[in-house]
């Protein structure tokens, strides 16, 4: 698990550190500046970009069809894109009801984000830190585990509020009894409006909240972590991947909300969800067969639109975009900067999880426990592992590891690289 931090390249030549100088300075986009925001944005966009081009070392050579920095905007989609003068002002203009009733600071009182709506009279309060991500990669083990800490509210972990129902999605996987619940209090046709996200901590957090101040809440839905903002295409004609990820919208809202992602090597991850997702043909055999048509229906969209287009379009590419998580964690890196993004490996939090769990506590700024009680915590069943579908449904094959581990292989490498670990190479040879 890595608390990420701000580093300047020792290679630098004086005429990039100029160049990197000259594009924070003219380039950063600009908050809007009608209020007082809490936190800053510790690694603007652009700086992230260069720093990316300047710093990865990417062997390509395993994957003909992936295109080097086809992620990264060109400067002049930068400027076009992200407006020095209009900063986040599009985002105000299609989401008002959020800015309108989302404040711009908390009541001081609470170290979880509350406030006071004094059209409802009520206490309404936002999740202290938002669990993205990525699906099938630990996240119910690390939720189970991390709202065993007494200062973290046990709040039912999937919303799914801010990349799903926000935009008219109303099925329930999962959590449907505490779905209706909020339904019944918002009455509304639908989940989409902040009232309902709002009333979702009051049913589940509200009376906690009141009574202890120093505890805090958070929302663990991974479809966060990896979708783009709705209709991005028909809000920004002619843009040929999202001017505005979910992170943004969600920085401009709640700028000093912590963000945590644990990650997988992306074999696993992909076989993981296969099996949890192929209903009853789920081996190693229909894996075999389902891994090809994906990568190739993913190679197909490189040759034609960038990296970052293909990851939040996916289109009918099954699950292979979910493994490319250099593409969403840099988006939200670009938005809250390396202090507010935490990485877990899950082969970290496996083998060691008390050490993990105690780097967790101290990024989310949380009361430190002593190492027995954290034992206590950690040492209860893994969530969610599916050890015996697994177990039953046998090993990958070589042929289609090796497929895959040649499709990820460019993106394990930029990761590695942003993170400055080359265990997120995952030993690939």
């Amino acid at each position: 698990m890595y608390i990420l931090q701000k580093k300047l390249f020792c290679g630098l030549t004086v005429a990039s550190v100029f160049v990197l100088g000259f594009y924070q300075l003219a380039l950063r986009p600009a908050l809007p500046d009608d209020g007082d925001w809490s936190g800053t944005r510790d690694v603007p966009g652009v700086l992230l970009q260069l720093e990316q081009k300047l710093s990865e070392n990417r062997d390509t050579s395993s994957s003909s069809n992936y295109k080097p920095g086809a992620d990264l905007l060109a400067e002049d989609d930068i400027s076009s894109n992200r407006s020095t003068s209009d900063g986040y002002e599009p985002l105000k203009k299609i989401y008002p009801e959020l800015y309108e009733k989302i404040p711009k600071t908390f009541h001081k009182r609470y170290k979880n984000p509350c406030f006071m709506d004094h059209e409802s009279k009520k206490l309404r309060c936002l999740p202290y830190f938002y669990l993205v991500g990525m699906p099938k990669c630990g996240t119910t083990d690390l939720w189970a585990k991390l709202v065993g800490h007494p200062q973290v509210i046990d709040v039912p972990k999937e919303p799914h509020w801010w990349a799903r129902r926000r935009n008219g999605w109303t099925k329930t996987p999962i959590h449907q009894g505490q779905v209706n619940r909020v339904r019944q209090m918002t009455k509304m046709k639908d989940d989409s409006s902040i009232e309902w996200y709002f009333n979702w901590f009051e049913a589940f957090a509200g009376s906690q909240l009141k009574k202890n101040k120093e505890a805090v809440c958070g929302d663990g839905s991974v479809s966060t972590g990896f979708m783009s903002l709705e209709n991005w295409r028909g809000n920004f004609p002619g843009s040929k991947e999202p001017p505005f990820s979910l992170a943004d919208l969600m920085y401009t809202l709640q700028p000093s909300a912590k963000i945590v992602f644990i990650l997988r090597e992306p074999v696993s991850r992909y076989y993981s969800a296969h099996l949890y997702t192929a209903g009853l043909d789920t081996d190693s055999e229909s894996f075999s067969r389902a891994a090809p048509s994906s990568v190739e229906c993913m190679q197909k969209c490189l040759k034609e639109y960038s990296d970052r287009f293909c990851a939040y379009t996916h289109p009918s590419c099954n699950q292979v975009f979910r493994g490319m998580y250099i593409i969403y964690l840099s988006d939200w890196l670009k938005a809250y900067g390396r202090d507010q993004v935490h990485v877990v490996r899950l082969d970290d939090w496996m083998d060691e999880p008390v050490e993990e769990y105690k780097r967790l506590l101290d990024f989310l700024e949380l009361d430190p426990i002593s190492d027995e009680a954290i034992r206590r915590i950690v040492k209860s069943k893994v969530m969610n592992s599916q050890s015996k579908k697994k177990k039953s449904a046998g090993a990958v094959s070589n042929s289609t590891k090796k497929l895959l581990q040649d499709f990820y292989r460019p993106f394990n490498q930029r990761l590695a690289a942003l993170l400055n670990d080359n265990r997120f190479l995952w030993d690939y040879g």
